[in-house]
């Protein structure tokens, strides 16, 4: 039993590792085709050890994209967020949020559906508009935690996908990102966990979705370097 866990881990971590590095690599995305991936200045706060950001990134919802959400279909949108290390060019954090979008044509409003590590939020807006403001902004999200992270100068890359293609890969995100935290043994099992769906991103070139936006945030320094 304890020789299978370990392997499960190593395996989970090796995949983890595999992962981000398809994150980062050029030529996943539209935006790295062309060259460098573009750089958006982000807003970053340190409360107590966590690591917030906020940071927009509205122009993933694209004229096509948009016609589409009036159309009564849901609409799925996946945020990635991975915090990447200068020494090494590695990432070592994750987030990520599930985002459904749904408009009512009763109701003739929109329901949001939202889900990150804060947990499941409902909500119902007015306007196209609002519904965009409200899913293509993150506001002060807890990205990481800067007390497993050594000392150093970081970046945050960031992925946004407007309907993926693939639906298991929703699905595992949706189970990984809302899975209970606390518990002996919680680290491992998250571990475990984020392992079994990233392998999805190696089997796969991430930005297979109908609309992607990739770009990466100004560097900034962690603790004393």
């Amino acid at each position: 039993m304890t020789r299978r866990r370990r392997t499960s881990t190593a395996w989970a971590s090796a995949a983890i590792c595999a992962a981000l590095a398809l994150f980062a690599a050029p030529g996943t995305r539209a935006q790295d085709a062309g060259g460098a991936v573009p750089t958006r200045r982000v807003g970053l706060l340190i409360t107590g050890k966590v690591l917030q950001t906020t940071v927009g990134y509205r122009d993933v919802f694209s004229p096509a994209v948009r016609k589409k959400m009036t159309s009564g279909l849901p609409t799925r949108l996946l945020v990635h967020v991975a915090v990447e290390r200068e020494k090494g060019g590695t990432s070592v954090a994750y987030w990520a949020r599930s985002v459904e979008i749904v408009y009512d044509l009763w109701e003739e409003n929109f329901a949001v559906t939202a889900a990150d590590s804060q947990g499941k939020r409902h909500t119902r807006v007015a306007t196209l508009e609002q519904a965009i403001d409200a899913t293509g902004v993150l506001r002060r999200a807890p990205v990481a935690d800067t007390g497993g992270l050594a000392p150093g100068t970081y970046r945050l890359r960031v992925l946004a996908e407007v309907n993926p293609v693939s639906e298991e890969m929703v699905r595992n995100i949706q189970r990984w990102i809302t899975k209970p935290r606390g518990g002996r043994g919680e680290s491992e099992a998250r571990s475990n966990f984020f392992g079994a769906f990233v392998g999805h991103f190696v089997d796969r070139s991430i930005g297979q979705a109908e609309r992607v936006v990739g770009f990466v945030s100004q560097w900034f320094k962690l603790g004393q370097p």
